[in-house]
């Protein structure tokens, strides 16, 4: 059954089938931390070919922290970590 929406004066909440309420607030906030754990593997893997080791290191945690606000489910986390690893080309 898909979600049904409840209007409050300022927000939208979805409640779930399972009975758990999430916002659009939060769908937001997730996309957002998404996008940007992305854009900082693409840093990471710049400076991982630069030999920016420390530079690396506050990234990597930059993105850890991004993932760990998109909830993002643990078999992703191992994919990403592995793309660090992979050359940055300019295009």
């Amino acid at each position: 059954m898909p979600p049904r929406l409840v209007t409050s004066e300022s927000n939208v909440t979805r409640i779930h089938s399972n009975g758990s309420a999430h916002s659009a607030e939060t769908d937001a906030r997730v996309e957002l931390a998404r996008y940007i754990g992305q854009m900082v593997l693409d840093l990471e893997r710049m400076s991982n070919t630069a030999n920016l080791e420390l530079l690396s290191y506050f990234l990597a945690m930059a993105r850890a922290e991004a993932d760990s606000i998109a909830n993002l489910p643990a078999q992703a986390k191992p994919e990403r970590d592995a793309q660090t690893q992979a050359p940055y080309h300019a295009e």
